[in-house]
């Protein structure tokens, strides 16, 4: 984030520590950041803005964090590692986001946003974790991470114990969860895979020409026969008749 996001976010945060999301208004977090409505106008387009920007920052620190401090082992304790660590950067900003989760999205437009900055946070969780797909796989990998990291983030918001053992066995247990989720699709997913690649085969060829419609189109208009040519010893003379 660049100075004039870092401070609008900063503000917003400070804000939401003292009262509930939902009184937070964008003309208080304009005075709280020394700026005008215009000013953060220019930055935002509402307060689901400033929560994706948090979102951004967020996914920065965590990687490279992940840099100097990778993580090993399975894929289920490579993904624990990685929200864990996501979490315990939060923590400063706990008493805040402990109000922004509380709070649901106040419009059709800022759910979007907000889910939208959700599934871009679960994909760099995956990347991270050696677990990037594509396609249809990745898609659902990226949405049931993101369902689990939801339900995580709510416990760890209300978790005031320093070992986190809430967080943690909830966390270890909607992962646990959401694998055994993604087997019990396997084949549903390989199916529709297949299932989508017939059909484009098929659209294809049906779009495509004829073979022989292709084959007249490239091939040039054969000339009309001409008529037989009949031997000149054949031809009479002229005032003799033939024997």
């Amino acid at each position: 984030m660049d100075e004039r996001e870092t401070t609008i976010v900063t503000a917003a945060f400070r804000l939401a520590t003292s009262r509930p999301w939902s009184e937070v208004k964008l003309a208080d977090i304009a005075a709280e950041a020394g700026l005008s409505l215009a000013d953060i106008a220019g930055v935002i387009g509402g307060k689901a803005d400033i929560l994706r920007l948090y979102s951004r920052q967020l996914d920065s620190r965590m990687l490279a964090s992940l840099e100097t401090d990778p993580v090993s082992g399975s894929a289920h304790d490579r993904l624990f590692d990685i929200l864990m660590r996501r979490l315990e950067l939060m923590d400063a900003d706990k008493a805040a986001i402990r109000s922004i989760v509380a709070t649901p999205a106040a419009s059709l437009t800022d759910y979007a946003t907000l889910a939208g900055s959700m599934l871009q946070s679960q994909d760099w969780v995956l990347s991270a974790a050696g677990m990037e797909d594509s396609g249809l796989r990745g898609a659902m990998k990226t949405t049931g991470l993101a369902l689990v990291y939801v339900r995580t983030l709510k416990v760890w918001s209300a978790d005031d114990d320093a070992g986190l053992a809430r967080t943690m066995a909830q966390l270890d247990r909607s992962l646990r969860d959401g694998a055994d989720w993604i087997k019990r699709l396997e084949t549903p997913m390989t199916l529709a895979t297949a299932l989508s690649s017939l059909a484009r085969g098929f659209m294809k060829a049906r779009r495509a020409p004829p073979p022989s419609q292709t084959e007249d189109a490239a091939s040039p208009a054969a000339p009309p026969p001409s008529a037989p040519e009949t031997p000149a010893s054949e031809t009479p003379a002229p005032g003799t008749t033939a024997s």
